[in-house]
């Protein structure tokens, strides 16, 4: 069916969305449980097991997930080997596990957990690479019932081992472990994946070209997960596991923000390479897009901040609560990590590996100094506002290095004034005085007025274009057994 890009980017973000939004609403289910079941020490600890795990994923599997996704992309006949290429640094990097998992139980409070954290690990970067592929081939309903499959897997596995096996942290680990294991079992057998390995067709040219392209994002994410994880570690240890957790259930509903935007932005990535790779220019898309995309999330932001103790309250059980008080200052920085993933695609799409280390490496350097600072002044407050700072500092280089690849327009006040009113409704919620809510409200009523507009326009926008630019063939689904690939999920 032949379809123009902005009906295609509709389309795929509308399937995507579904799934998403109902897994989703899934994960919003465990937070009663998780604050019901796990103290707030246990859940630090749970948490920072499974942050571990996000540390070590680009070390052991060599980032080749991202390299996975932009190397079978539009390409038919190379599929098969830049899959199997994928897998065989996968195993290859759990063997690197396994020689320095001694080292690992040297660590304190990850020593008792090392085999699950092993376990941990593998499971994630496999459904992250089966997923990648799966988006490779534009897969898009495969890949989205992928996403609830897991996250059901993952509810009901909670409930087993959390709430009748009674198994603390252990419980929390294994529920994560099981759930990534049926989303992979469901593509290998749903998708086919095992007609894609094919050992004999891997090349030295495929391999080295995508390790070149993968192990630059290496260090990139590795900064990337100093912005979002190192403060837990800070926390847990200049403080303690119970403020760790609590953190981190405060993160959890801004942070929805994020798990939303990032459905689109799989699908906005896979629209600009499509658009790349038939040499066509894609400013004037790209920047059309991104004004709509940053007004959606000050206006999702400005509704979280209004919502937060609502939300804690319903959500949160116990000590717990208490997480509403960091939700403002997270939900800001949630926004920028949101619109940075947005303009970040553009070196993905353009093979600019170094650009994008540059951009992490430098909200890196800045979120480790303002924590070592806050965290010992200000406790776990001092962590969010240090990753708020950092990701608004990555939004401006990021922002700053990518015009010249793309030719977008930034709109610099605009989205100042946004920022503005937003760290003001923060200010005033976390001082939770009488007339707070009040302010609040009214802030929420200028921002969602402020950028209605523009969404309005970008919508509008592309609606026009749908009508008035010539149709392009989507891409198909080729490569070994294809035909059944597609018809069995």
């Amino acid at each position: 069916m032949a379809e123009n890009k902005y009906k295609t980017l509709i389309k795929n973000s509308s399937i995507l969305g579904l799934g998403e939004v109902l897994s989703k609403l899934l994960v919003f289910l465990l937070l009663p449980l998780y604050s019901s079941v796990l103290t707030t020490g246990e859940y630090g600890i749970a948490t920072l097991v499974a942050d571990s795990s996000n540390l070590l994923f680009p070390i052991v599997t060599l980032g080749v997930s991202s390299a996975v996704f932009r190397y079978s992309y539009g390409k038919r006949k190379d599929r098969p080997a830049v899959f199997t290429a994928g897998l065989t640094m996968l195993f290859a990097g759990m063997v690197f596990f396994v020689a320095i998992s001694p080292l690992l139980k040297l660590i304190p409070r990850l020593s008792d957990y090392v085999l699950l954290l092993g376990m941990y690990v593998f499971m994630f970067a496999l459904n992250t690479l089966c997923g990648s592929f799966l988006r490779g081939m534009n897969a898009v309903k495969p890949f989205a019932i992928k996403g609830i499959i897991c996250t059901a897997s993952n509810l009901i596995f909670n409930i087993i081992f959390l709430l009748i096996f009674r198994l603390g942290v252990t419980g929390y680990l294994l529920a994560n472990i099981c759930g990534d294991f049926v989303a992979v079992l469901y593509m290998v057998l749903g998708g086919d994946l095992l007609d894609y390995i094919e050992p004999r067709q891997i090349t030295k040219k495929i391999f080295f070209e995508m390790l070149r392209f993968s192990v630059p994002l290496i260090p990139t994410t590795i900064c990337w997960w100093i912005v979002n994880m190192s403060d837990r570690f800070m926390i847990t240890y200049m403080v303690n596991e119970s403020a760790n957790g609590v953190y981190a259930a405060a993160y959890k509903i801004p942070n929805i923000m994020i798990t939303v935007t990032g459905i689109f932005i799989n699908v906005w990535q896979m629209s600009l390479v499509n658009e790349e790779n038939n040499g066509r220019k894609w400013g004037a898309f790209f920047t059309q897009i991104y004004d709509g995309f940053k007004s959606v999330m000050f206006v999702a932001g400005t509704f979280i901040i209004l919502l937060c103790r609502v939300a804690a309250k319903i959500l949160l059980r116990n000590d717990f609560y208490d997480a509403w008080e960091y939700m403002p200052y997270l939900t800001v920085a949630c926004i920028f990590e949101g619109i940075t993933s947005f303009v970040g695609v553009i070196y993905i799409v353009k093979k600019k590996s170094v650009n994008s280390l540059i951009c992490a490496s430098s909200g890196a350097v800045i979120n480790v100094i303002l924590n070592l600072i806050l965290i010992r002044f200000l406790g776990a407050m001092g962590a969010a506002l240090a990753t708020m700072i950092s990701y608004m500092s990555v939004y401006f280089v990021t922002t700053y290095r990518s015009r010249g690849l793309a030719g977008y327009r930034v709109k610099l006040p605009f989205t100042s004034v946004n920022t503005a009113l937003l760290l003001t409704q923060g200010i005033f919620t976390v001082a939770d005085k009488n007339y707070s809510i009040f302010v609040s409200a009214g802030i929420t009523v200028v921002i969602t007025v402020l950028n209605g507009r523009q969404v309005l326009s970008t919508v509008k926008e592309i609606l026009n274009r749908r009508k008035k630019q010539p149709e392009e063939q989507k891409p198909e689904m080729e490569g070994p057994n294809e035909q059944n690939s597609g018809n069995n999920v």
